[in-house]
């Protein structure tokens, strides 16, 4: 009797299947952390965006010794400031007005605790008003930016 001896030198279509498997089943399991994650990671990244446009809009008024005014829209999501350099306090043809910035979808401004959703940049950096600026994701996660009155600085919490 002559017997040959079998070579193992690949994998079975039963052991594929079983890896793809495992692998489609780790994928399922893992999909709604990743999604939570990245929704908090976005949460971050538009939060720190608006607290930043919040402190350009300071240093410009002290780098330029003007008025800024920094607004920002409740029902679109939406920011931005503008150079007030005859201090009237609206927007003039003849002054910088900063682009529009949105926030992501999933991200938006849940609320404020100021008295209007406008907040002035004196020359010092200082503002009248104190209050805060709430982000909300998606999955009802918050962030929030304080501004502190008298001093103008600009907190994320």
């Amino acid at each position: 009797m002559n017997y040959t001896k079998r070579r193992n030198t690949g994998f079975t279509l039963v052991e594929l299947m079983i890896v793809i498997a495992i692998i489609g089943l780790i994928a399922v399991v893992s999909i709604p952390g990743y999604t939570r994650f990245r929704q908090s990671w976005k949460l971050n990244g538009e939060t720190q965006q608006f607290a930043s446009a919040l402190r350009t809009a300071r240093g410009t008024a002290v780098m330029k010794n003007i008025d800024v005014v920094f607004t920002f829209d409740i029902d679109h999501d939406t920011y931005s400031y503008f150079e007030d350099t005859n201090r009237n306090g609206s927007l003039d043809n003849n002054e910088y007005m900063s682009s529009t910035y949105e926030l992501s979808p999933g991200i938006e401004i849940a609320a404020h605790t100021f008295s209007s959703a406008i907040l002035t940049f004196g020359s010092k950096g200082n503002t009248r008003q104190s209050g805060s600026i709430t982000i909300r994701n998606s999955y009802n996660n918050t962030k929030r930016i304080r501004v502190f009155g008298g001093t103008g600085n600009i907190n994320v919490e």
